[in-house]
């Protein structure tokens, strides 16, 4: 590990050179596990080690100015999320689309995706529609998309649309999103089965606050991979609405395996498919059983339920179930805009293309689905998909 811990020091040097000092230690280990992965891949094209590596500078400078922010603004810092409405549990299971139709009510305070790294100074109500930096960020989608590394059929986020809480667990280190960089067996198996996730959401809670000091709020959030620790997520936010997102496993897992094969490949001279397919499975599984565990030792925490079947059948019967669970009402006019804008939805979505994939690449079939998740199949009667 001492290659690893001088890489980090190297990158801490970089991150620090804008004159904002390295605070904290919890991002530490998880960085250190993933530059040590980094440095035995052999499979990285020209130019994409480097890229990384400016991507993870750029995410230790923006957590290093955010811990800068809380030691200047003590009173703001303290004040504390509460009641956040979390989304999280299969992906591929309509939640970028539920969260992007959630947007269009100004009840909620949704996370935007042009805020990723991008924090500071943290935006004011007033200007969470017109912020110089959402030009800049959907610049920058708009060109990954040109390039094939953001293909219209996978998911997309645009750089004006709500964002996924992927970028305050990158700033712990503990990601979903740092799989798609290069193959990382050892940060793999340490952040699925090791990584101090409490930590993790106490960084979450801090990143929140900061954004919330201008902007407040009730926080709508959404990232599948939040199921895998329920059990944080109850201790850091108790007063959370937590909501499941169900669909069978064999969707979401072979899409998921073909959306972190795509930037793996643009990046890398060769993929281990079986891998990405240990990998995603281990994590929806891990996943499903966390979630079934929470579940079980907190009955009268606030869970709602939702099925991907039933919400692309009447997504607006499924907006309004999870509205009567929040307690929150559904104005006309904002039912209205999530009207249209389901329209347009189906629209986009016949244009993009379908999104084609195949169990076998990724060494998966049926039967090691029905084995890995039978238990939550049945517990959640959930609808079957297969051919």
């Amino acid at each position: 590990m001492v290659p690893a811990i001088a890489e980090v020091e190297r990158l801490v040097a970089r991150a620090a050179a804008a004159g904002i000092p390295p605070a904290g230690k919890s991002w530490r280990e998880g960085l250190e596990v993933f530059l040590a992965d980094l440095a035995r891949s052999r499979t990285m094209r020209p130019g994409a080690r480097e890229r990384t590596e400016a991507f993870l500078v750029e995410t230790l400078r923006a957590r290093f100015a955010l811990e800068a922010w809380h030691a200047a603004h003590p009173a703001a810092a303290a004040t504390p999320v509460t009641r956040p409405l979390i989304v999280l549990g299969m992906p591929r299971a309509g939640t970028t689309f539920l969260v992007n139709l959630l947007s269009l009510d100004p009840q909620r305070r949704m996370h935007w995706n042009w805020e990723g790294n991008r924090e500071l100074p943290p935006a004011e109500a007033a200007h969470l529609h017109d912020d110089p930096r959402i030009a800049v960020r959907v610049r920058e989608v708009d060109a990954r998309i040109e390039s094939g590394f953001l293909p219209l059929n996978h998911h997309v986020e645009r750089g004006d649309e709500p964002t996924e809480c992927f970028w305050q667990m990158q700033q712990d280190f503990k990601s979903f999103s740092l799989l798609i960089h290069t193959q990382v067996p050892d940060y793999f198996e340490w952040w699925l089965h090791h990584a101090d996730m409490a930590a993790a959401y106490a960084w979450h809670c801090r990143y929140l606050q900061v954004l919330q000091s201008a902007a407040p709020g009730a926080w709508t959030l959404k990232f599948p991979s939040h199921a895998l620790a329920v059990e944080e997520i109850i201790a850091t936010y108790p007063d959370s609405r937590i909501v499941y997102t169900h669909r069978d496993p064999i969707k979401p897992l072979g899409s998921t395996c073909s959306l972190n094969a795509h930037p793996l490949s643009m990046t890398n001279s060769d993929v281990d498919l079986a891998m990405v397919g240990y990998q995603v499975s281990g994590i929806l599984a891990a996943s499903a059983q966390r979630m079934i565990a929470a579940r079980d030792r907190h009955p009268d925490h606030a869970f709602h339920d939702i099925h991907y079947r039933d919400f692309i059948r009447d997504p607006m019967a499924t907006i309004r179930a999870l509205y009567a669970f929040e307690g929150l009402e559904l104005s006309d006019v904002v039912a209205q805009a999530m009207e249209a804008a389901i329209t347009t939805h189906e629209a986009a979505r016949g244009h993009a293309g379908a999104h084609l994939y195949d169990l076998a690449d990724y060494a998966l079939t049926e039967a090691t689905v029905d084995r890995q998740f039978g238990d939550y199949i049945a517990r959640f009667d959930i609808a079957l998909e297969r051919r």
